[in-house]
């Protein structure tokens, strides 16, 4: 598992160099006011906080969280839903990543003196404020051994609504192939990979975003690992009111989509090799014959 982590800024004119020097002073935490999904940011940052306080002696108590409601609706603005749109990923790109502070609402509030310190979910985002000159980051998950603390952001997951998946089954395989294509190749050329990502990243230029998935498997996966991980993070949104209902993660990962789209490119590989060597596909060799 990449060792992305999260990490605590603080402003770089302050007289602070550790997580102990927070006591009793404000962490802010943003709270997204879009009904229609869930509050992930808040999420990464309640998970990310909790585990660096952990890890540094303190609880919640020993701060004061701070809530700072958002309208995180960007993307409903009418700029950005232009009629020239072909792809959904257009709407994301339509943004400047790197400098757009709707991707962090909070360091408005950092900056102001309103708070006295936030959490950032990546280590990219990290290097973008710190080249302000303007911020610090006084702590960072990745640095720790225990992957059980890089779940606060990672590993991404790859979703699809329940009608999807049980209506149109065949749109789902279609997209994991196009997935595991993407990231085979991305796996081969690194560095190309990196100046596409780079345009919708929070990495700080192209060489940084190389540099972090320098090391990255890029093809989905469902490893006992990511299911772990994947767990950790399902169960403190349960215990902390984020979701609703309890569920298995192992059910709902739903691995037959990922292993159809293996299986069936493994298949239309296997066709191109075979068919390129052949006149006309062979038919089976018959039980007990031999060569020569």
């Amino acid at each position: 598992m990449p060792a992305e982590g999260g990490v605590m800024m603080v402003r770089a004119k302050d007289d602070i160099y550790r997580m102990a020097d927070l006591k009793r002073q404000k962490i802010g935490i943003s709270k997204s006011m879009n009904q229609i999904k869930n509050d992930w940011w808040r999420i990464q940052e309640h998970q990310g906080i909790e585990l660096m306080l952990r890890m540094n002696g303190m609880t919640m108590d020993d701060i004061e969280l701070v809530e700072f409601p958002y309208a995180d609706d960007w993307y409903n603005l009418p700029e950005m839903m232009k009629s020239t749109m072909e792809l959904s990923i257009d709407l994301w790109l339509a943004r400047d990543h790197k400098r757009d502070l709707a991707f962090r609402p909070l360091e408005s509030a950092l900056e102001n003196g309103i708070i006295d310190a936030m959490y950032m979910q990546t280590k990219p985002l990290q290097q973008v404020s710190e080249a302000t000159g303007k911020f610090a980051a006084i702590e960072d998950l990745s640095r720790y051994p225990d992957w059980r603390l890089q779940v606060a952001n990672i590993p991404a997951a790859i979703t699809c609504t329940d009608v999807m998946a049980k209506e149109h089954p065949e749109l789902a395989v279609t997209f994991m192939k196009g997935m595991i294509r993407a990231g085979r190749w991305a796996n081969q050329n690194k560095y190309a990979a990196a100046e596409i990502l780079d345009q919708q990243t929070f990495y700080r230029d192209i060489e940084a975003t190389y540099q972090g998935i320098r090391d990255v498997d890029l093809v989905p996966n469902l490893s006992p690992l990511n299911l772990a991980a994947v767990k950790i993070g399902k169960d403190f949104m349960f215990s902390h009111g984020y979701i609703k209902n309890d569920f298995d993660v192992n059910e709902w990962a739903a691995p037959e989509f990922l292993e159809q789209a293996a299986r069936e490119l493994l298949e239309e590989e296997w066709k191109k090799l075979s068919t390129a060597k052949l006149p006309q596909t062979a038919g089976t060799l018959a039980s007990g014959g031999r060569m020569g």
